[in-house]
């Protein structure tokens, strides 16, 4: 018997984790980071989010770029693919050889981000509310 997995239920669950531990950070910056990373998601793909991702390198940006892209690629894993979690180089490989080069991972692995961007981002406007 084949073992079925609630996608919605995983990037909501994903979200809520980015949310927990961007904590430390202003919601607005979360929610800014979060949009701007989908804008290039849906774009460019799936590479060219990473890539934006981790050419974040300013003080507010930083942390929340980790913070987004290790719970991204630890979504992998719903495709079937494991990810490693550091070191650019390392999983721009990774992404390119493993999930770029096989359309159906590829096309999953978008909607399982875009998903959990766009969770991410609405989250991070209702904490800003409380």
């Amino acid at each position: 018997m084949a073992v079925v997995l609630n996608l919605d239920y995983e990037t909501a669950k994903t979200a809520q984790r980015i949310i927990a531990k961007s904590q430390g950070n202003e919601p607005s910056d979360v929610e800014n980071l979060a949009t701007k990373a989908l804008g290039v998601l849906q774009e460019n793909g799936v590479y060219a989010c990473l890539l934006y991702l981790y050419s974040r390198t300013n003080n507010t940006e930083s942390p929340i770029s980790q913070i987004i892209r290790q719970e991204l690629l630890a979504l992998t894993e719903l495709a079937g693919k494991k990810s490693p979690v550091d070191g650019a180089e390392t999983v721009l490989k990774f992404i390119n050889e493993n999930i770029c080069n096989d359309l159906e991972t590829l096309l999953l692995t978008k909607k399982l981000w875009e998903q959990t961007l766009i969770y991410t981002r609405y989250g991070a406007k209702a904490r800003g509310v409380q």
